[in-house]
């Protein structure tokens, strides 16, 4: 599933290298699952708490939270070049 143009607009006032940085990045988070992407997409990008993304996921706190913490290890491996 893409990411939403909102998230992609928030960066597109970028210095060229920096914009190229978040491009790689919204692109490893493309490839996360919907219980990983959103919660980093929602409480590490959009800058919402965690009860903020909670409500707009639909997701428990404590998924948010889990999502985070996995997500952020699945996105290194990613950068890794690890699956």
């Amino acid at each position: 599933m893409p990411l939403d143009d909102d998230v992609a607009d928030a960066f597109a006032d970028e210095a060229p290298a920096a914009a190229e940085s978040r491009r790689d990045l919204l692109e490893l988070l493309a490839g996360l699952p919907d219980r990983f992407r959103l919660p980093i997409v929602y409480v590490k990008v959009e800058g919402l708490s965690v009860a903020e993304a909670s409500a707009r996921s639909g997701m428990s706190e404590s998924a948010i939270k889990v999502g985070i913490h996995r997500g952020l290890k699945r996105l290194a491996a990613m950068a890794k070049g690890n699956p």
